[in-house]
């Protein structure tokens, strides 16, 4: 029927859609819900209900037809009349009529007429593409016990099978056993082996014999001058009667050294020196600085001087950015 179509479009526009001679279809708002049992979630929509006591005329539904189908309005009247008288007998014979997109109407047993709506179509516009979903429940754990989980201590599972006790003895003295039975029957190939023991060693090893001591030299005879001769130089006296003395000065500590980098990652500073020891560079990591930068030396020394000329040349080649450290 023409009619079952323009209703449908008019529902998508406003609250109300009138049949005259039949009743009126009305749209009420319904917000979201969450089925609590199923967890099905639905969106908002425009649930469809039919009152039959709304019966005039408002003009709409037939000034949507003239507009359609380009006729009159009294034009557009007749026609919503013919329909309805259409409905209406077969209503009375007791046909459940199916309006396309709207619903089913039929009438019960008490002759009343009732209204099923057709629940595929939301009417509601600011729902478009929104479907019906069922999503699972969440399971949330309670707050006792995430603490008792906390606190409680994991207990050890102990295992469901057990060896017994006898077999773990028995593994600990059935060889000691079996080494007991073997050596009472075969005494005689223990004492065989204990007398030719020493057929093991060889010969060369057990018949070497210590080098004698040689015999100590006579110490040549001394003579104690006791007055020195008056013509004898002082000096040379005094250089035979000491011995000449050889002074060792300390070696001084490195308090200069040539930084080639700084690092905030530790490993990044160990391959630079890995990368420099290769080279045959005497690279280490020189502690770290005061924002925690790991510093990774070239060379240490314990004249200034050397390694300021140490730095200007590594700066000339390939450590541009290099630079001195002092740790007076």
């Amino acid at each position: 029927m023409v009619t079952e179509r323009f209703i449908s479009e008019l529902l998508y526009r406003h609250d109300c859609v009138i049949v005259p001679d039949l009743g009126g279809f009305i749209a009420n708002y319904t917000p979201a819900r969450i089925h609590p049992v199923m967890h099905t979630f639905t969106p908002p929509a425009r649930k469809l209900v039919f009152n039959a006591s709304l019966r005039n005329n408002d003009g709409l539904l037939a000034d949507a037809i003239r507009a359609g189908m380009g006729l009159t309005f009294s034009e557009a009247v007749d026609l919503i009349s013919q329909e309805v008288g259409v409905i209406k007998s077969r209503l009375d014979k007791g046909d459940h009529l199916l309006l396309s997109q709207i619903g089913t109407l039929y009438h019960d047993r008490e002759n009343n007429l009732q209204f099923n709506p057709y629940s595929s179509v939301n009417y509601h516009s600011d729902s478009y593409g929104l479907t019906t979903f069922t999503s699972p429940a969440i399971k949330r754990e309670a707050l006792h016990e995430r603490i008792s989980r906390k606190i409680m201590a994991p207990r050890a599972v102990r295992s469901a099978r057990r060896l017994p006790a006898t077999l773990k003895w028995a593994a600990v003295f059935l060889p000691l056993i079996g080494i007991g039975l073997w050596a009472s029957f075969n005494s005689d190939k223990i004492t065989t082996f204990y007398h030719n023991s020493a057929s093991f060693i060889p010969s060369e090893w057990g018949s070497t014999e210590a080098p004698a001591k040689p015999a100590a030299k006579p110490k040549p005879e001394t003579k104690l001058i006791n007055i020195l001769p008056e013509n004898a130089p002082v000096e040379a006296s005094v250089a035979h009667s000491t011995e000449e003395k050889t002074v060792v000065e300390p070696v001084k500590s490195d308090v200069f050294f040539v930084i080639a980098g700084a690092f905030g990652v530790k490993e990044n500073a160990e391959n630079l020196v890995l990368d420099l020891r290769s080279k045959g560079y005497d690279s280490f990591i020189n502690g770290q600085n005061r924002r925690g930068l790991y510093l990774v030396s070239i060379r240490g020394f314990n004249d200034k001087k050397l390694a300021t000329e140490k730095m200007h040349e590594y700066r000339a080649g390939e450590f541009p950015n290099a630079w001195l450290l002092s740790r007076e």
